[in-house]
């Protein structure tokens, strides 16, 4: 192994220390024995391979691959023995340190641009190397953006995150078979939901654009079309065959809204939109943000970031054409501009007709996810900024490894109490038996099932104090879980919704509340004729056959009771649950009125054609693993 080699892999290793530190700091909440469950966080012992798993549900296929991918490893870990619990909380781990590592190879990419005497090089440079790396390689992991998402629980999105990082230090200097076939691994990866694999393929695309030299870019923009074009072929081909929208919805119906509006960067306290999207914050719901960053101390960590990019401005100016920099800055300050535009008023006009005009277009509706691509540029500005303030300072390596701790203070003061705010809420629980009860009745049997209190969330003392939760019925249960989708939003002085959702509040107080409808109109049709208090026969008419009414769960029953006396059947209940049976339709069997609005569930064909489309992703992503590490090894 040659030395440039050997202490490339060395500088990796101490950032992967590094993230790895940093990571069990924010999600050792993870590590209590239980599933995570908080708000879009729903992991479960048995999630089955349903319809909806597969997205051809009537709601859109926004989870697609990555419910497939969880159930087919939670059937590998219990085949092995091995509990499933842990699953989404280690991959989300992994994602962090990939995350850091990562921010330390992009730095390592523009070290001969930093100021000051080279950053690279046997010890002790090596010390002053490692210095200079440590605020960025802390503020991949320890941001606004990745503790906001993980508190709304977007955990497989910071695989996205961490291929938006990987792109420029595979591809925007050189496009060799080992990088082309690692940036096809990213791609794949990030490839878990259909957002990360857009960021993905845009930072792809911009780092190949910047490649300098005379590399073949050709050859590598046609690996990464075919790995990207199979890596979404699961949500496509499912969004296809569901007839749905394609994954993100569009324009509701029953009076709801696209969502633009709802889901627009929010502006936090003192900072303005602007502030809050340039500090890599402003997510949507205001109950998904660390204490602090609710507070007048947004401002001071905004004013603070401020300085660093003023002092990384001059060396990343004089290193602007560095195929890093080209890569990275110019995408930042674009993503600034366009998602502070997007929620303006005419930026919401104009991308809600968007939304409701064009399949597909919801992708784009939370704006504020695409800050993802303002986080390389951030991480070079306090990389840039960190070796000026040392050059200024001091020219020991000792004294380089003191300016980093003081830079790494700052990286850590813009959400200081993020361990303690995910440790409160990231807070694994433990099903009740009741479930375990249910899902031997229903599992594999025909008919639909409807869950009480109305609406796509829960909110019970049983999970994580009664914060928002996306029902975990669709994930434990293994039959066809009607879910509307609709998300009530806004309004309410008390910052949450009243119930009706169990939505969250995206905004300030004061707020009017908005309906962002799903895709389940027939869901939505059967939920209305329960709490009207419909004759169960009428629901029966519709293929619902079994009601699960989740007790301890705050929200509208409306009139259902008068619906679930006699003739219907009560077949379970205790303290948590009680599960209904409908009277059967005469005539007719439970297989009559099921599926995605069509009168039938996913036929046999179907299934095995989206099946054949994961199968398809899956092994792109190991046989770009495989090239990168067979290369790599082989060096």
């Amino acid at each position: 192994m040659s030395a440039p080699a050997s202490g490339h892999r060395r500088a990796a290793l101490v950032d992967a220390g590094v993230g790895l530190v940093v990571t069990t700091a924010l999600l050792a909440g993870l590590a209590r024995p239980g599933f995570p469950l908080l708000r879009d966080w729903v992991a479960t012992p048995r999630p089955p391979l349903s319809d909806a798993a597969l997205g051809l549900g009537e709601s859109a296929a926004r989870a697609v691959p990555q419910d497939v991918a969880v159930v087919w490893a939670s059937r590998v870990l219990s085949a092995v023995g091995l509990p499933v619990w842990p699953l989404t909380g280690l991959l989300t781990a992994v994602f962090c340190v990939w995350l850091a590592v990562a921010a330390g190879a992009l730095v390592r990419m523009v070290a001969d641009e930093l100021p000051g005497p080279s950053a690279v090089g046997p010890s002790p440079s090596a010390v002053r190397a490692a210095a200079l790396r440590l605020p960025a390689v802390v503020l991949a992991v320890w941001n606004p953006f990745v503790v906001e998402r993980l508190l709304q629980g977007h955990w497989s999105l910071l695989a996205g995150v961490a291929a938006v990082m990987t792109m420029p230090v595979l591809l925007a200097r050189a496009t060799g078979r080992l990088r082309v076939a690692g940036a096809c691994a990213a791609l794949a990866v990030a490839g878990l939901t259909p957002t990360g694999w857009v960021l993905a393929v845009v930072a792809a695309a911009v780092a190949l654009v910047c490649v300098g030299g005379r590399s073949p870019r050709r050859g590598a923009a046609v690996a990464l079309a075919v790995t990207a074009a199979l890596t979404a072929l699961p949500w496509l081909l499912a969004t296809v065959i569901a007839g749905g929208v394609a994954a993100g919805g569009a324009a509701g119906a029953s009076g709801g809204t696209t969502g633009v509006a709802a889901f627009a960067a929010r502006a936090e306290p003192g900072i303005g939109t602007a502030g809050s999207v340039v500090a890599l914050g402003g997510i949507w719901n205001s109950q998904a943000v660390p204490p602090s960053r609710a507070t007048w101390w947004a401002a001071v960590a905004l004013v603070l970031l401020l300085v660093v990019w003023a002092l990384a401005a001059p060396g990343l100016w004089r290193a602007r054409r560095h195929p890093a920099v080209r890569a990275t800055v110019p995408v930042a300050i674009a993503v600034w501009v366009l998602v502070v535009l997007a929620a303006t008023g005419p930026g919401i006009a104009l991308l809600d007709a968007l939304v409701g005009a064009v399949p597909g277009a919801g992708l784009l509706r939370d704006t504020q996810k695409f800050v993802a691509l303002a986080l390389p540029a951030t991480v070079l500005a306090y990389s840039f900024a960190t070796a000026a303030v040392t050059r200024a300072l001091t020219s020991r390596p000792l004294g380089a490894v003191g300016v980093a701790v003081a830079v790494t203070a700052v990286v850590l003061a813009a959400v200081p109490d993020a361990p303690r705010a995910l440790w409160d809420q990231l807070r694994p629980v433990t099903y009740g038996p009741g479930w375990t009860e249910v899902a031997g009745i229903v599992d594999g049997q025909p008919g639909d099932l409807l869950v009480l209190p109305a609406g796509s969330f829960r909110s019970t003392p049983l999970w994580v104090d009664g914060r928002a939760v996306l029902d975990p019925a669709p994930r434990l249960l293994d039959a066809r879980v009607l879910v509307a989708g609709d998300l009530v939003v806004g309004g309410a002085t008390s910052g949450t919704t009243s119930g009706a959702t169990g939505g969250t509040t995206p905004a300030g107080a004061g707020q009017s509340s908005q309906t962002v409808s799903g895709e389940g109109d027939r869901a939505r049709r059967a939920t209305d004729a329960l709490l009207r208090g419909e004759d169960p026969r009428v629901l029966a008419g519709m293929g619902v056959r079994w009601v699960l009414d989740e007790r301890t769960s705050a929200g509208p029953r409306g009139e259902s009771a008068t619906t679930l006396d006699d003739p219907t059947t009560t077949k379970f209940s205790d303290t948590e649950l009680t599960l209904y049976e409908l009277p059967r339709p005469e005539g007719s069997d439970w297989s009559t009125g099921t599926g995605t609005g069509t009168g039938t569930g996913a036929s046999t064909t179907e299934r095995a054609a989206v099946l054949a489309a994961h199968a398809a992703w899956l092994i792109a992503m190991a046989v770009a693993l495989a090239l990168a590490v067979s290369r790599r090894s082989g060096r």
